[in-house]
């Protein structure tokens, strides 16, 4: 027996190598090497010796079979970029005679070994270097197979642009070569795709075509595009003929045939909706039954499944089965989301269940145990921030173990993906990411996902997200729980419900949805044109709107005021429509709670552990603006500073060089200038604070590169509508909860607060908010002392107003009988103390 040691290989290999003669002695050791490959990672070493070996040699077909073995360890591995490398060299090689079945086997070989070992989203490098192969050995079929493989590895996450890409190169394969079943197969996978985006027009139109190539070829439309064609059917309403087909395709199935489920699964929602309930709980447990038995099932299948039963035991009344079948969904859910590593592709697959998932558990039990539902919100809340601080722990924890240099080189890769657009990338950079694609893109997830795969090996560390599980973020969700806090979770974008988690139970609220849509109307009016008519509406909708949520949410928020809570952890959906303080100073019992100091309202962001400080600030930093028709703008950042106790610096417009520098060594950031909302860009990747075609320090896109590695522990954003969050990039809107805004890229550190205003803020009352906010971070954290410091404005008797101006308005300032008044009045309106939100992690 060969003993593969890597330290003695390469001297036996090179002998072997300096023989002319050695031909047999080569294969022999290679078809050992082919054998072993798969139980010995010494045997892998040696796979790899003997290319690095061969690749300064002329013997190409020796060559061949080297990297074909190589490729076959790679894959084991899971390291794709050795696979990607040596299927380029195997290509190039090609044009020598004697290697094609060298090149076809290590085709093969990835196709067999490399799905289950790599991260999904990194196989379409690979893949791009099998269709070059194909082609070039004249293979257009195996080639063309491999995109619409490539297509369908895309469209599950979210990717469909390189998707249709892909199904483009292969239709126009079939076409230049007359291959009728290759097209009518690319026609299939364009039609199962179109539906996955939802786009059923589409989907409509492209079908005449698909039936014509199969009347074309004479065969029966396959059962998977029946069913395709069938599942459009019931997405659309069409129970009854849904129901039909899927019934028909069962009658051409075999007892175990691997789409049988799938279609029973399917025919179950069917009846449901056709109210049916006892043939749909016989037809789900069939394939239930069915699924278990069976030893290959894809794992959407799992999840699916998961789906519609829980659906189905709602419309049966079984909230403990519904619980159960939705808990298994949160499961599978994370499974699909850890197959891949580039953020946008961990969205995309969140994006095409959590809708569905959430409207679930909006439509569970009015009340219920926390245990039931706090899995399910870890699994649909994680997004790309959280995603994005457990890269970073990753990357802080392995930096630790390496020498300098490959401190360095592990510096320089997140920079770079940092710098490109992590966690929120550009919306062109996503849409264009496309590895199947000849013209070649930075694509710095991949330069990251190929060093993690040498590290993991020298290092022995796990994968950049292997933590970044809800598990994990379900543990600090109970912990917060028995910390005293209650969660509160908007599923508004779900079916207009609120659900908090107090203790060990949960409730499910209503929430209005004409105040609602009246304060998403005024709220957008006055982003686009914060003129006097536009914020008198908005002032109006705000005040209706916390009428209807204070009557809608009482009896929730009565049980918050009592003592036993500690506060509110607030987390916003998608639409972001749902200013929380406007609800909790507005409440009296709350708001004397918080006013006490014994209540604090904060929103998270993501679901990841805050690290939370609280005590006096120590380096502060003011930015204004040098032109400003503001009065109070640098009063406002210098009475912060008297407020915390401490000299700080103000900055006027600084060039970003100058920002940044001072940064690397601030502990509490203040802005005090004006601002416009994030909601107003196309893509928020491209927002600045300034406003369309101006450039500051507060550009989003320098800010995400940079906030990240900064030691600030609180940014105090006195701007208007610093807070406003968007959930969509030029692209598309998201369904996930991706939430993007100034206040996000300053959390990006993992130890800051950040204090900002949904909508447009006052200069005077914003001036007063501070007196009371700074003084308070002597003491407490962030949050509280925000919660206090408004709480405290509006509770604050008229006779101790006038002390409180005096102290707020800059030196000189008379406190005359209108300025009490107006500032009296001020200080009560929802419009003012309903802007501001504490942005903090879990």
């Amino acid at each position: 027996m060969i003993d593969f040691n890597p330290a003695t290989f390469e001297r036996h290999f090179r002998a072997l190598i300096a023989d002319p003669d050695s031909d047999f002695e080569l294969d022999m050791l290679d078809d050992a090497l082919q054998q072993t490959v798969a139980e010995s990672e010494d045997a892998r070493a040696c796979a790899y010796i003997a290319v690095e070996v061969l690749s300064s040699e002329n013997r190409p077909v020796t060559f061949a079979y080297a990297l074909n073995t190589a490729v076959c360890a790679s894959c084991l591995s899971g390291d794709t970029e050795r696979v990607r490398r040596y299927l380029e060299q195997l290509v190039d090689l090609t044009s020598t005679g004697g290697i094609d079945l060298a090149a076809l086997s290590a085709a093969e070989n990835v196709s067999r070994l490399l799905p289950g070992n790599a991260k999904a989203d990194h196989v379409p490098h690979v893949l791009y270097e099998v269709v070059r192969l194909y082609e070039q050995l004249g293979q257009i079929e195996k080639a063309i197979k491999t995109l619409i493989a490539a297509a369908n590895l895309f469209a599950d996450f979210g990717a469909f642009q390189p998707a249709y890409q892909s199904l483009a190169q292969a239709e126009e394969l079939a076409r230049d070569h007359s291959l009728l079943q290759p097209y009518a197969d690319t026609i299939g996978a364009l039609h199962a795709i179109c539906l996955q985006e939802e786009d059923h027009a589409y989907a409509e139109e492209v079908w005449p075509t698909l039936m014509q190539k199969y009347a074309e070829l004479e065969t029966p439309v396959p059962a998977h595009l029946a069913v395709n064609r069938a599942t459009a059917l019931f997405q659309t309403g069409n129970h009854a003929a849904a129901r039909t087909a899927y019934e028909d395709i069962l009658a051409t199935l075999i007892p175990r045939d691997a789409a049988r489920p799938v279609v029973l699964m399917n025919l179950s929602a069917c009846l449901r909706e056709l109210g049916e309930p006892g043939p749909a709980r016989e037809r789900l447990s069939d394939a239930r039954a069915l699924m278990s038995s069976l030893e290959d099932v894809d794992s959407e299948h799992r999840l699916e499944l998961e789906l519609i039963a829980s659906r189905n035991a709602i419309a049966m009344g079984d909230p403990v089965e519904a619980v159960a079948c939705l808990q298994r969904a949160a499961v599978h859910l994370e499974a699909g989301v850890a197959l891949v590593e580039k953020l946008h592709y961990r969205r995309g697959f969140r994006d095409r269940y959590i809708r569905r998932m959430e409207r679930l558990l909006s439509d569970l039990p009015v009340a219920g145990r926390a245990t039931d539902v706090v899995g399910v919100i870890a699994a649909t809340r994680a997004n790309r921030v959280s995603d994005w601080l457990h890269f970073l722990k990753w990357a802080g924890a392995l930096a630790s173990e390496l020498a300098p240099q490959e401190r360095d080189e592990l510096e320089r890769l997140v920079s770079h993906l940092a710098h490109h657009g992590s966690p929120h990338l550009f919306g062109y950079h996503e849409k264009y990411d496309d590895p199947m694609s000849a013209i070649a893109k930075p694509d710095p997830w991949r330069d990251i996902a190929e060093y993690a795969d040498r590290a993991s090996a020298r290092h022995g560390v796990g994968r950049p997200f292997q933590n970044a599980t809800s598990d994990r973020s379900a543990a600090v969700i109970l912990q917060r729980l028995d910390e005293g806090y209650a969660l509160l979770v908007n599923l508004l974008t779900a079916d207009h419900k609120l659900l908090l988690l107090l203790g060990d139970r949960y409730v499910l609220c209503t929430l209005p949805e004409a105040q609602t849509l009246a304060f998403y109307g005024a709220l957008a009016q006055h982003r686009q044109d914060p003129g006097k008519a536009a914020t008198k509406a908005l002032g109006r909708a705000v005040c209706d709107y916390q009428t209807a949520l204070l009557h809608a949410l009482a009896p929730v928020l009565d049980e918050l005021a009592e003592a036993s809570c500690k506060g509110v952890i607030f987390l916003p959906d998608g639409m972001d429509l749902t200013p929380i303080n406007l609800v909790m100073v507005g409440h009296p019992g709350i708001r004397a709670r918080m006013a006490a100091g014994g209540f604090d309202v904060r929103t998270c962001i993501a679901l990841y552990p805050a690290q939370r400080v609280a005590g006096a600030p120590d380096a502060c930093l003011g930015i204004v603006e040098s032109e400003s028709d503001l009065r109070y703008d640098r009063a406002d950042v210098e009475g912060f500073f008297r407020g915390v106790g401490r000299v700080g610096t103000v900055l006027e417009n600084p060039e970003w060089d100058v920002f940044e520098e001072r940064m690397a060594s601030t502990d509490t950031l203040v802005l005090s200038h004006h601002g416009v909302s994030v909601g107003l860009y196309k893509d928020p990747f491209m927002a600045d604070m300034a406003g369309h075609g101006t450039r500051s320090v507060m550009s989003l896109m320098h800010l995400q590169g940079a906030t990240f590695r900064w030691p600030h522990r609180l940014a105090v954003l006195g701007t208007c509508h610093s807070g406003g969050l968007v959930n969509r990039n030029h692209q598309q809107q998201f369904r996930a909860h991706e939430l993007m805004g100034f206040p996000v890229v300053f959390l990006l550190n993992g130890r800051s607060e950040v204090l900002a205003a949904s909508w447009a803020i006052l200069d005077r009352f914003n001036l007063v908010f501070t007196s009371l906010f700074a003084p308070g971070l002597r003491d407490v954290h962030p949050s509280q002392a925000a919660s206090t410091a408004l709480a405290k404005l509006v509770e604050l008797p008229v006779e101790e107003l006038s002390a409180l101006l005096l102290r707020a308005f800059p030196a000189g300032t008379t406190i005359s009988p209108d300025l009490l008044t107006q500032m009296d009045n001020l200080r009560q309106q929802p419009f003012c103390y309903g802007a501001y939100q504490t942005y903090t992690l879990l």
